[in-house]
């Protein structure tokens, strides 16, 4: 069967027919879709005009600073030099074309040749880009509609050259209080009539298949600032399945017992504390309560007793605030924070001679 045929029609293409619903002044800018064209002449309110899809136009633009070849979007919610409604900007809108003159942040327009595009498009193959960058308030990457993948990896290294970086990165809060963006990786929803989530799976790269080593997964919260984030896993999840024992790396530190009282007590850290100097009078002193910390406190000294207190105010083993816990020689104790008022914990007789 032939080809319908397309039919021709009389225009040079750098207009298209246009009603509009109300008045349009000339120099209005005209949205047809998601795309900005430009009214040349007035129009009256239900009667056919036209409007341009290409020329160039000085178009009203916001404080955004333009340079020769960047995007023009047009944000009819934006406000522009002139207090106006409606403006051209650098990275919000609709695409309307592309700057051909320097325009800074005082310029009240910015000269734009037309492009008469369409922001969204589907592009076979693959893309090659130096960038990719959102143009309103959210990028969406999405896989093919039927079960299609999406992969993010860095590039093969070369001989001894080593691997591209692949960073995800939530956006870094503006000036003043605001927070960073958060970033989420969730499995797939599962279909509405059953089925299970799309799992998560985070693995560390292979080491070659002689003597290479697999790199490492780190899961920590930044260094800087002030206060650090918390790590949290297993809030909602049924039970936490661990297949290798943990390992405290990072935990172990020598604590020497000190002084008489609580407040001259040597300080203890969360995770496994060996204790050294213990006299019969001098302690060491409990962290502070925060639910689920805990503590191991190992008595190095094989012949002498050791004082532990709970944080000032705290009771350890419901024996009243501030009161210390005796233990022997060659001991080790596992204490456990329930809350923010108290440790409880078990001694045990070991050999550490």
């Amino acid at each position: 069967m032939a080809q319908t045929p397309a039919k021709r029609v009389t225009s040079r293409g750098d207009a298209i027919d246009y009603t509009p619903t109300s008045n349009v002044a000339a120099g209005d800018v005209i949205e047809i879709g998601s795309i900005p064209l430009v009214a040349t002449q007035a129009i009256v309110a239900n009667c056919l005009g036209s409007v341009a899809s290409e020329g160039v136009f000085d178009v009203p633009k916001d404080a955004d600073v333009f340079a020769i070849g960047d995007a023009v979007y047009w944000n009819s919610l934006c406000t522009d030099v002139g207090s106006n409604t409606g403006a051209a900007d650098n990275a919000a809108g609709n695409l309307m074309g592309v700057c051909v003159s320097n325009a800074n942040a005082a310029a009240t327009h910015v000269r734009t040749k037309l492009t008469a595009a369409k922001r969204t498009t589907t592009i076979g193959g693959a893309v090659t880009a130096s960038g990719i960058i959102g143009e309103d308030s959210s990028l969406g990457i999405t896989g093919y509609t039927n079960g299609g993948t999406v992969d993010i990896a860095g590039a093969a290294g070369n001989a001894n050259v080593a691997g591209g970086v692949a960073t995800v990165t939530g956006g870094a809060g503006g000036t003043g209080t605001s927070n960073g963006g958060a970033v989420t990786v969730t499995g797939g929803a599962a279909g509405a009539v059953g089925g299970i989530g799309g799992a998560i799976s985070i693995l560390s790269g292979a080491g070659d298949g002689s003597n290479g080593t697999a790199g490492a997964v780190v899961l920590d919260s930044s260094g800087t600032g002030g206060t650090k984030g918390t790590i949290t896993i297993g809030t909602n999840a049924a039970s936490l399945s661990i297949k290798k024992m943990p390992r405290l790396t990072g935990l172990v530190g020598t604590v020497a017992a000190a002084g008489a009282n609580l407040a001259t007590a040597g300080a203890l850290l969360e995770g496994v504390n060996l204790v050294s100097g213990s006299d019969n009078a001098a302690g060491v002193r409990l962290p502070s309560c925060v639910d689920g910390a805990q503590c191991v406190i190992i008595n190095m000294v094989t012949d002498k007793t050791l004082l532990i207190y709970p944080p000032l105010g705290k009771q350890l083993n419901l024996r009243g605030a501030n009161n210390a816990l005796t233990v022997a020689a060659n001991t080790i104790g596992h204490f456990y924070s329930e809350g923010a008022n108290a440790w409880y914990g078990l001694i045990a007789a070991t050999d550490v001679a």
